[in-house]
């Protein structure tokens, strides 16, 4: 069977957060866990570089506040931002339409997520972080994970430092987790990235939905679009929709390899 690569847009949006997740100063993509009320976790209690991440919105945007304090931490693939239990593994929770459509797309063992979301460049002023003055809007993929093993029904519980792990009765849910190592390869099943400019989707000049793709996708179907996403001059991401899902080739999969091998964070 072929594997499935799967576009996953996480992290802070228009409507979840109102903000892009920041580019830190040493080219860390920070993304943002959407907030989400009576989640399991608290922005005050994630942290990075010794910073939490309700430090950091603040110093963003010092004016404005957003909506909840818990947030839905998910894909959980960054270890060190906050305690975790003994048997924590990176994983990736989906729920409702988001997985109906994955499931209907047969995504299984083997076949990798990559992660992507809003960000924008910061700075360091006067040890405060702040948005760089003209610094574009862009849609950056910031992680990865093969998936090792789905989780389903009651294995989800074993996973209970997850949002996912405790489920609402009747609605369909799972839980993806990482495989050891990628594709076979010397590489960790998952891991997120440093900014580099080959993980940029946006195409230079547009607004982020407006993509300029590498040549391993040009012609490979993605659910969510068809022939009429290929514009003049770019490609229309589309709007709705959490997870682009489509076939893999010996192509996309060398690209995917080239990009953890120059741009992944070495723990």
């Amino acid at each position: 069977m072929t594997r499935k690569i799967i576009l996953s847009r996480k992290g802070f949006d228009s409507a979840n957060g109102g903000r892009p997740s920041p580019i830190l100063k040493d080219g860390t993509l920070l993304s943002f866990p959407i907030p989400l009320k009576g989640d399991t976790n608290i922005f005050s209690q994630l942290s990075y570089n010794n910073f939490t991440y309700k430090e950091i919105l603040n110093q963003l945007r010092p004016n404005s506040n957003i909506q909840f304090n818990q947030c839905h931490l998910d894909p959980d693939i960054l270890e060190k931002v906050k305690e975790r239990p003994d048997n924590w593994e990176a994983c990736f929770g989906q729920s409702e339409a988001a997985m109906t459509h994955l499931d209907n797309q047969e995504v299984d063992v083997g076949d990798i997520f990559l992660f992507f979301g809003w960000y924008k460049q910061t700075v360091d002023n006067n040890g405060k972080i702040r948005y760089a003055r003209n610094a574009p809007d862009q849609h950056i993929i910031f992680g990865y994970l093969e998936v090792g093993r789905i989780a389903r029904g009651d294995e989800v519980k074993e996973f209970d430092w997850h949002p996912h792990s405790h489920p609402l009765v009747g609605i369909p849910n799972a839980i993806y987790v990482a495989a050891d190592h990628l594709m076979g390869s010397e590489y960790p099943g998952f891991g997120t990235f440093n900014f580099s400019e080959d993980l940029v989707l946006t195409k230079k000049g547009l607004s982020r939905s407006k993509w300029e793709l590498p040549e391993c996708l040009k012609s490979v179907e993605m659910t969510y679009h068809d022939i009429n996403s290929h514009k003049e001059g770019y490609f229309q991401s589309a709007m709705i929709g959490q997870e682009f899902v489509m076939d893999s080739s010996n192509e996309l999969e060398q690209w995917i390899l080239s990009l953890v091998d120059e741009n992944r964070v070495i723990l």
